[in-house]
């Protein structure tokens, strides 16, 4: 049973699949042009210990001759059921630091069936003050490289997000889609997906006709 799942700008829900009692992964094919990916836990989840946290890893395409390896960006738990992450498919690297979030959402367009990049994504349960201690490991070395950059481009930076304020905002948009699929849910704990994607396109609709909308929902 599955209870993380992924969603990408303009393409349905993917679930992860178990590997392992407390490890979890989430393939995502066609991925050269993709921008934005949420992990979140599913609604209904076992999942409910506030003492675990779910661990990100990242592994992205790598460069010609170098091993692709998995990077620590974040994690969620019951207190923090998402995650959103912005990636740079330029150079494929992570554009930004842990959790961070672009408040623009964007339709992807359509998915190019030819494209042979993947993004593998590896969620491990760890105790919390373990994942807690891993996760702060993995920001302060992003802030050393980030630090020991000197190239113009490095230079420029956009206006950061508090790691507070995209926990509100992921809790939000997961808020409404737990709230809006709650009702759909099977005997066994599923939601078909054109439920999820019905409230996908809704919530769309929404955002395009009030942009305030997500500022107007109960926290």
């Amino acid at each position: 049973m599955s209870i993380f799942g992924a969603i990408c700008s303009g393409r349905p829900m993917i679930l992860a699949e178990q590997v392992d009692q407390t490890k979890y992964v989430l393939n995502i094919p066609n991925a050269s042009k993709i921008s934005y990916i949420t992990i979140f836990i599913l609604p209904n989840s076992p999942f409910v210990d506030n003492n675990y946290t779910a661990l990100i890893y990242f592994q992205l395409p790598a460069a010609s001759g170098t091993p692709a390896e998995f990077k620590l960006l974040g994690g969620i738990n019951p207190a923090k059921p998402s995650a959103i992450y912005k990636l740079n498919n330029t150079n494929n690297r992570t554009s930004k630091s842990p959790d961070d979030i672009d408040m623009e959402m964007n339709d992807g367009g359509p998915i190019d069936l030819t494209d042979d990049t993947t993004i593998s994504i590896g969620i491990s349960i760890e105790p919390t003050p373990q994942a807690e201690q891993l996760i702060q490991q993995a920001k302060n070395s992003t802030a050393l490289v980030t630090a020991n950059k000197t190239t113009p481009a490095a230079a420029t930076a956009t206006t950061p997000v508090s790691p507070n304020d995209t926990a509100v905002l992921a809790n939000k948009i997961v808020g409404h889609a737990y709230n809006y699929l709650g009702s759909f849910v099977d005997a066994s704990g599923k939601v078909p997906i054109k439920a999820f994607n019905n409230w996908w396109d809704k919530f769309k609709a929404k955002l395009n006709n009030n942009p305030n909308f997500l500022n107007e929902l109960d926290n």
